[in-house]
């Protein structure tokens, strides 16, 4: 792997008042029932003891800080730990759910001590390496944030207060956590419940596709507060854009990961779709669990029917309560039906349900101007071409389906390309749908998506001088590429490429249209006028179908004699 140097930055002081920060004070305190904080909608049910600032030393000899919220009881109790940079308490809450059910006492994206102390649970709020009063840089991820979980895990089941049994939960960065918490596999971390997360920065979100986009990774280290450094990941895109031991370790080892997992994901997050999936694929647990629902991360989680659910799943392997947690379906999924209704908790063995079909759709001739269709067969040769200098230039290609069909699972595209007049090309690939009437139906029910804004299609997308697929990731339905070296095109010559689109589970009506696009930008990223590539800044792009370069875009598609 290439050598690389760590990039730092400055991230906001903790006086900042974005930051809420309400002082340090190790303290301990209690919240008597009926409590209500100033900021939130539920008074207490019970009394809480409040641990503020406990410090903990970590393994180098470095001090982090931990608020604990647990109830008032002789009986020693689990815990369940929410672990960010963050902040552990005093976090404003304006996300597009149910905050009337809130106390104000939860972390940001994390569980609410109102509810979990009254069912006998500990809530633990640590600071992250660097963030807020605790020692040294902040940094995502990895093995070194991993190591660290393992010493808190460890830390809070010594404890006198505690049954020696600790859980981890919550959302986004709560989730992540997990994935590399879990992976080093602290002996009293007994279960984890991640609610959608990423699990390698790399291929899923930073430089997907290998096609950097820092946007959002910037926005996230701006909300930090330190008195120190944060891992300036969005820097280490732009400086070390090929694979290598520092984007390496930004990837979860899922396969360590044998403790009970309940996993809960949804098809329409940018960020955390692939590696909530790919998480659920590769952990050998034998308890492991999945529910796909069809709203968004924030909302989901807050519901009280989930929280009840996953209290139950905590009841189950942190208290030892025999509460038939184990007769939950293996997998429960949604099919999304844009401008329709959604299906949601249809019951599965596993995901995909085993009744689907891998289904290749051939790109076929070219009906108008760059329009083409997609058939069973491969077809004729021909070629479609257009303009790389162009962001909204592309090609679609589209089938009318005549009876209702139900595609569930990881779709995926292999294409013949050729790029004239340069050396390389950004493939951004995206399947949408046209209703009868043949407009474009976008998944516009808020809050369904991370930015409360209409979906427009479900995509992928690879830059073709990076197509060189890491062969031990990779299986049939899923290409995985190794990023670690450009190969650019040569004039006249066309090249494979395979590239996995975001994991879906979408309805169509009979007399309802799949199209597939393939251009220098998303429909959506054209329409806010962004432009991630920076290879599609000339020459013409070709796309070869048919005969012998039969391009296709393979579909899970659920076979109706087995429903």
């Amino acid at each position: 792997m290439k050598e690389w140097k760590q990039l730092w930055i400055k991230p906001r002081p903790i006086t900042d008042p974005e930051g809420n920060y309400n002082g340090f004070n190790p303290s301990v305190k209690v919240l008597p029932k009926g409590y209500k904080h100033e900021k939130g909608d539920v008074t207490l049910s019970c009394d809480i003891i409040w641990e503020r600032d406990s410090k903990v030393v970590l393994r180098d000899n470095t001090a982090i800080y931990t608020d604990i919220y647990r109830p008032v009881t002789d009986e020693k109790v689990p815990a369940v730990v929410s672990w960010s940079p963050y902040g552990k308490s005093n976090v404003d809450v304006p996300w597009a759910y149910n905050e009337k059910d809130l106390s104000h006492l939860q972390k940001e994206e994390g569980v609410d001590p109102a509810l979990w102390c009254a069912r006998g649970y500990a809530v633990a709020h640590p600071d992250a390496r660097g963030a807020f009063m605790s020692e040294g840089n902040i940094f995502h991820w990895g093995n070194p944030e991993g190591k660290d979980i393992y010493d808190y895990v460890e830390w809070l089941a010594a404890q006198e207060w505690c049954n020696g049994q600790v859980g981890m939960a919550g959302n986004s960065y709560l989730t992540i956590a997990q994935w590399f918490g879990a992976d080093q596999n602290p002996p009293h971390l007994k279960a984890i419940a991640p609610w959608e997360g990423q699990t390698d920065a790399y291929r899923e979100t930073i430089l997907q596709g290998g096609i950097a986009n820092v946007a959002f990774p910037r926005q996230a280290v701006s909300v930090m507060h330190s008195n120190n450094y944060v891992d300036d990941m969005p820097s280490m895109a732009e400086k070390y854009p090929f694979m290598n031991s520092y984007w390496e370790d930004k990837r979860a080892v899922l396969k360590n990961i044998r403790i009970p997992v309940y996993i809960v994901a949804s098809y329409t997050n940018p960020i955390h779709t692939h590696g909530t999936f790919r998480a659920y694929r590769e952990i050998p647990s034998k308890k492991k669990w999945l529910r796909v629902h069809n709203t968004h991360e924030w909302v989901d989680f807050y519901r009280p029917e989930n929280q009840k659910e996953l209290l139950a799943f905590f009841d189950r392997y942190l208290k030892g309560i025999e509460n038939n947690w184990e007769e939950t379906p293996k997998v429960r999924y949604a099919v999304l039906n844009p401008g329709g209704v959604d299906e949601t908790d249809l019951v599965s063995e596993t995901f995909p349900p085993k009744n689907i079909s891998y289904t290749k759709f051939y790109l076929t001739g070219a009906r108008r101007n760059s329009c083409g269709g997609l058939e069973t067969g491969p077809g004729g040769a021909f070629k479609v071409s257009y303009d790389g200098k162009d962001v909204s230039a592309g090609a679609e290609f589209r089938i009318t389906f005549q009876e209702e069909t139900r595609i569930v699972g990881y779709p995926k595209v292999k294409l013949f390309v050729e790029a004239k007049g340069c050396h390389d090309m950004d493939l951004f690939v995206e399947i949408g749908k046209e209703n009868k009437e043949g407009r474009l139906v976008s998944w516009d029910c808020t809050p369904h998506n991370r930015y409360q804004n209409p979906l427009m299609g479900f995509e992928g997308r690879l830059r073709a001088s990076l197509r060189a697929l890491d062969l031990e990731l990779s299986s049939g339905a899923i290409p995985v590429h190794s990023f670690e070296k450009p190969e650019y095109l040569n004039d006249g010559e066309i090249v494979e490429v395979e590239i996995p689109l975001r994991p879906l589970g979408l309805k169509w009506e009979a007399g309802e249209t799949l199209v597939l696009r393939i251009g220098n930008e998303y429909r959506e990223s054209i329409e806010k006028n962004i432009h991630l590539g920076k290879a599609n800044d000339m020459g013409v792009h070709i796309i070869h179908c048919g005969g012998d370069k039969a391009s296709y875009v393979e579909l899970p598609v659920i076979q109706k004699d087995s429903e």
